[in-house]
């Protein structure tokens, strides 16, 4: 044994006998070094230890092709004992490299213990341990309590509306045995998808999210409030339910995910929205851009109407299959306009109309059961009519085609048959396609309303301002517009001016509709208030104008954006997004397969338990 090795083993007894004592704590907790480690849950480290195997060596090893003689020691020249010298030099730094690797890994483990790579810390950010993370996306880790609670949103939101027929979905049967179709048309199964889906949003938002940090975007004042508000909301929840609020969060939102979750998913949201609208303001769509690709696209952007009844469609084996087509073949035939339809409906809906008619009853104790009936009937027969364009049909491609296709006569009827929902669609045409030519204009605003408090209401309810409110709110807008005629005067300057002051959340992140920066994007003429559309559709108003408007909700700091046929919005909405889309595609994605496979697999084992508490209980 050479003195290095002497050095390495005497370092390695001394790591040995200075490994701090165990200690559990009353949460059955690890004590290391004063960091707390799990001890109950049975979580494996996928990688393996690098050995000294050849893999690890830059190239390859030659080995003797036979023992080297053990007769007399011959004469080597300078230049060969050189030569020799060299190459045992060449094979000694291939081989500390390698040891000292070893002892690293050895180091870490003794330090840190083996559950900070085997057992998740619930951590977010860089107190993260390597056991907490399911995938990375251009170098930003995403945690297991992130992908808890997105996969438990994604199960939840398909769950909730397969309860209304919207899914081919039992939710008292195993998701792993039901299958659907992803977005190519593969068949897998439920459990498959959601794990897809899950991964796809958390990607995406995850890549935005990324290069927004890369370009220093960040949250306005109003997002950081509304951030604290919805954590205060939570805490009020937890509070009226005794527990504290990383439990109540933990139990409602997955395994490991905690308050430092939530703020920063709601984070990465708010941060990407203001990424996005970044974008969408400084991406310019050309009109030669439009033209071309309405040329391409011509029939995406036709609108019909027409008159359908949807039935129920069982595809469970090829009995159930027969019957529920021949019921579809059976109603079709009965189908020769759209009266004929309105005729069918008591029929086709019955068990929806009794039920709504239950609860018209429940609701209302004078109303007799012949009543709710036809209320609930007439309901229903106002539900036959639809109108799609041709991107957005729910068709499929040969349904759709015939459905716009002028060679299709006014009056003829079709069926769709969708099996990964469980609906037939009974379809009669009812006129001819047509251009979504009608006009349309995009502004982006911000509203400033007079303070409400003592305000009185007229015979609607509305609030009813005095003229100090008025003038109030009207200095409030001045000023605002003043600031941003002294700055840089871009849209997305105006936008982010919105985001902080608009009262009107429908139109900025604060709201639900997904939208930024005070953006109305291809209004429809008789939507808005006639003072607001009439200075929008000025001939005369040109990309960048601003001004301020009033109206019975205040006042209206206007930018506007565009004038154009409501097909040109939509391809321009369409090019926007195309150009915008290309950064979470570009990403770098890694994943941690056993991670998330576990993860998912103690959803579910949560779920079966908790199914199972409640039922003894209710027993």
């Amino acid at each position: 044994m050479d003195e290095k090795d002497m050095e390495l083993d005497k370092l390695d007894d001394t790591l040995q006998d200075n490994i701090p004592e165990e200690k559990l704590d009353e949460n059955g907790l690890e004590n290391r070094d004063g960091v707390n480690y799990e001890t109950s849950d049975n979580w494996q480290f996928e990688a393996e230890a690098p050995t000294l195997s050849n893999d690890l060596f830059d190239g390859e090893v030659d080995l003797p092709a036979q023992k080297p003689s053990s007769g007399p020691i011959e004469y080597q020249s300078p230049a060969v004992q050189a030569k020799v010298k060299d190459s045992r030099k060449k094979e000694l730094l291939h081989f500390i490299p390698t040891a000292l690797l070893i002892l690293a890994i050895a180091v870490m483990l003794v330090v840190l213990g083996v559950r900070y790579y085997t057992v998740p810390n619930g951590k977010e950010g860089k107190m993260m341990n390597p056991a907490s993370v399911v995938a990375t996306v251009d170098g930003t880790k995403v945690s297991i309590g992130m992908f808890n609670y997105y996969y438990s949103s994604m199960v939840s939101y398909h769950e909730s509306y397969a309860s209304y027929g919207y899914f081919d979905l039992d939710t008292t049967k195993d998701y792993a045995s039901q299958y659907t179709t992803d977005a190519d048309g593969n068949k897998i199964t439920w459990k498959d998808y959601f794990e897809q889906e899950t991964l796809k949003e958390i990607e995406q938002l995850t890549a935005y999210y990324t290069a927004a940090v890369k370009a220093g975007v960040q949250l306005t004042d109003a997002q950081k409030e509304t951030i604290d508000s919805q954590i205060e909301s939570l805490k009020t929840s937890a509070s009226s339910q005794n527990v504290s609020l990383d439990e109540y969060i933990s139990k409602n939102f997955g395994e490991y995910c905690s308050e430092d979750t939530l703020r920063l998913m709601l984070e990465q949201y708010y941060i990407t929205a203001n990424y996005k609208g970044k974008l969408a303001t400084e991406t310019q769509i050309s009109q030669d851009e439009i033209d071309a690709h309405f040329a391409e696209n011509k029939s995406k952007y036709n609108t019909i109407n027409f008159s359908y009844l949807m039935l129920e469609y069982d595809s469970t084996d090829d009995q159930t299959k027969e019957k529920s087509q021949k019921a579809v073949d059976d109603y079709l035939n009965k189908i020769t306009d759209r009266d004929s339809i309105i005729d069918l409906v008591p029929e086709v809906y019955k068990d929806l109309i009794d039920q709504e008619a239950a609860n018209a009853m429940a609701s209302d104790e004078d109303m007799t059961q012949e009543e709710a009936e036809k209320t609930a009937i007439a309901s229903y027969e106002q539900r036959i009519d639809a109108t799609v364009t041709g991107s957005d049909t729910p068709f499929s491609d040969e349904i759709n085609e015939w459905l716009f296709s002028d060679d299709t006569p006014v009056g003829s009827k079709n069926s769709y048959i969708d099996e990964s929902t469980g609906n037939a669609y009974l379809i009669l045409k009812t006129e001819k396609a047509k251009l979504l030519d009608d006009e349309t204009y995009s502004v982006r605003h911000i509203l400033i309303q007079p303070e409400e408090e003592g305000t009185e209401t007229d015979e609607s309810g509305n609030a009813k301002y005095s003229e100090e409110q008025m003038e109030s709110a009207k200095s409030k807008a001045e000023e605002i517009l003043k600031e941003f005629n002294s700055g840089d005067k871009t849209e997305y300057s105006f936008a982010l001016l919105a985001e902080q002051n608009s009262t009107d959340t429908g139109s900025t992140s604060a709201g639900s509709n997904g939208a930024f920066g005070g953006l109305y994007e291809g209004v429809s003429l008789g939507q808005m208030v006639p003072s607001f559309e009439e200075w929008s559709v000025d001939s005369q108003r040109k990309y960048g104008d601003t001004d301020i408007v009033e109206s019975d909700f205040g006042y209206h700091i206007m930018f506007f954006v565009n004038n154009c046929p409501a097909y040109e919005a939509q391809i321009i909405l369409e090019l926007k997004n195309d150009k915008i889309n290309d950064i979470a595609e570009k990403a770098d994605i890694k994943h941690h397969d056993k991670i998330i496979e576990k993860a998912i697999n103690n959803f579910y084992s949560s779920r079966s338990a908790a199914a199972s508490a409640e039922n003894q209980t209710a027993q």
